[in-house]
């Protein structure tokens, strides 16, 4: 998967290179679709929203949003686990969270991998969840140059494109290894 950015309007970083959420989680989208995932699903009466991805008794939250999501999409995949809450004709017995690593430079106060792992170890320790649930953290090589996507959105917090432009970017490692990476365009 190509790494998908945009830049920030954040005062103090505008125009920097940041992770983009929308342009990730539609590229994953796609992907999961030709695979046979069933995307947007209402959750039934009494809970609310929506369920990224079921297939199989598997669901799959994109979390890539502010991090006290991470909680409220675990606690409601445990009620709908405990519930037996059927999606696509299996019930719930397997959650996946996926996130990006701190690596990436991104919005403020968005959720990253590494702090999703402190949050469910702690939730783990006191046995607060029974639904399985699998973490995953999507990363790239530093110090390399990779694919990516440059998209330009209409305005802030907007999903429409203007632009979307197939680039190259160097992944320069941080001054710390809790610093996030710097991304060169190439």
């Amino acid at each position: 998967m190509p790494l998908h950015i945009k830049a920030s309007d954040q005062a103090g970083i505008q125009g920097n290179a940041i992770f983009d959420p929308v342009g990730t989680k539609e590229y994953i989208k796609t992907a999961f679709i030709h695979d046979g995932w069933q995307s947007n699903i209402p959750i039934p009466a009494p809970f609310m929203g929506t369920i990224d991805f079921a297939k199989a008794g598997i669901i799959i939250e994109i979390q890539f949003s502010n991090y006290p999501f991470l909680l409220n999409n675990t606690l409601r995949s445990e009620l709908l686990f405990k519930a037996k809450t059927e999606f696509v004709g299996y019930p719930t017995n397997l959650l996946i969270l996926v996130t990006k690593a701190l690596m990436f430079p991104a919005s403020n106060s968005t959720l990253y991998y590494e702090q999703a792992v402190k949050q469910l170890t702690a939730l783990a320790k006191y046995q607060i969840f029974d639904v399985p649930i699998r973490l995953v953290g999507l990363f790239e090589q530093q110090n390399t140059t990779v694919p990516i996507i440059w998209t330009d959105y209409s305005k802030r917090y907007s999903r429409t494109v203007n632009t979307r432009v197939s680039r190259q970017c160097q992944i320069i490692a941080g001054r710390s290894a809790r610093s996030r990476c710097l991304l060169n365009l190439l």
